[in-house]
C-alpha cells in the first residue's frame, strides 16, 4: 500500500491544521461554558456539565501525534528508498560475486517492507485526524444544543416571573428540558465514545503491523552483531577478475622492427 506525496506546502498544511485545532478548542469552550451557565439556572443539568466534560479532548496532543505520523511516513516514501536505491546503483560496478545477487532481492523486499509501513503510518495520520474530526463534530452539536437549551431555559425564567400563576409550569418544563438535555447529553458522548473505540481498535490492529517488521529480522545463528561483525575485503577462491586488456611495459631498448625498416631507407655501401 503506498500513497502519493502531498503537494501541499508544510507551511499552508502547518496553518489548515492550527486552526482546524483552534476551531476545536472553540467550539469546546463554548458549549462546556453556555452549559454552566444554564447549570446555574437550573442545576440538575450539572448532569450534563459532567457527562461533557469528560469528552474534554488532548487537542494539542492530537496535531502532534498527527504530524509525528506524517513524518515519519514521508521519510519512510521517500528519503530510506532513496538510500537503499543509491546504494544498489552503487554496487553495480565492482561486485562481481554472487552474492550481489542476495543483497538485490534483499534490498527489493526491504524497499517494499518500508513502502507498506509507509502505507500504514499514512493511514494511522488519516486515523487520528478522524478522531479530531469526530471530537470537532462532538462539541460542535454539543454548542449548539446548549444554545438552544439556554435560550429556552431563560424564556420559561422569564415567564414565571411574569406571571406568578405559570411558575410551577415554568419548573415543570424546567425539570422536562433538564432530563431531555441530560437524555441527549448521554447519548450524543455515547455515540463518541463507541466511535473512539473502534478507532483504537483500529488503531491497536494498525500498530499491532509494526511488529510484523520483526519477521524481516535475522534471528539465532543468522542475527548480526554489528559490534563484532567484519567484513573480509579478500577475494573467494572461485572469484574470476573480469578480462581487461593489459598493455605491454615500456622497454627504453632499440625496436628491432624499426632499425630493419631504418637500415632499409638507408642502405649500407659496398667497398
Amino acid at each position: 500500500m503506498t500513497n502519493p506525496i502531498s503537494f501541499v506546502h508544510p507551511a499552508r498544511e502547518a496553518k489548515a491544521v492550527a486552526a482546524a485545532t483552534a476551531a476545536l478548542k472553540a467550539e469546546s469552550k463554548v458549549a462546556l461554558d453556555t452549559l454552566k451557565t444554564s447549570c446555574r439556572l437550573v442545576p440538575s443539568l450539572m448532569t450534563a456539565v459532567a457527562i461533557v466534560t469528560t469528552a474534554v479532548a488532548n487537542v494539542d496532543g492530537m496535531g502532534d501525534a498527527r504530524s509525528n505520523w506524517q513524518a515519519l511516513a514521508k521519510e519512510l516514501e521517500v528519503k530510506y528508498p532513496g538510500v537503499i536505491g543509491n546504494a544498489v546503483f552503487l554496487c553495480r560496478g565492482d561486485w562481481q560475486a554472487d552474492d550481489r545477487e542476495a543483497f538485490l532481492a534483499s534490498a527489493t523486499t526491504f524497499g517494499a517492507e518500508l513502502q507498506k509501513l509507509s502505507g500504514i503510518c499514512y493511514t494511522m495520520e488519516g486515523k487520528i485526524d478522524a478522531v479530531r474530526e469526530a471530537y470537532y463534530d462532538y462539541w460542535k452539536h454539543i454548542a449548539a444544543l446548549s444554545g438552544i437549551v439556554l435560550i429556552y431555559i431563560l424564556a420559561v425564567v422569564r415567564m414565571s416571573t411574569a406571571s406568578p400563576a405559570t411558575v410551577v409550569a415554568a419548573q415543570v418544563q424546567l425539570k422536562r428540558l433538564s432530563a431531555i438535555t441530560n437524555g441527549l447529553v448521554g447519548k450524543v458522548t455515547a455515540a463518541l465514545g463507541a466511535y473512539l473505540a473502534l478507532a483504537g481498535h483500529a488503531l491497536a490492529a494498525l500498530g499491532g503491523k509494526f511488529n510484523s517488521m520483526s519477521s524481516i529480522k535475522p534471528t539465532g545463528g543468522l542475527k548480526i552483531d554489528f559490534q563484532k561483525a567484519e567484513i573480509s575485503t579478500k577475494p573467494p577462491t572461485n572469484w574470476i577478475a573480469p578480462k581487461r586488456e593489459i598493455g605491454a611495459f615500456y622497454k627504453d631498448v632499440p625496436d628491432p622492427q624499426v632499425d630493419k625498416v631504418v637500415e632499409g631507407l638507408n642502405p649500407k655501401s659496398e667497398d
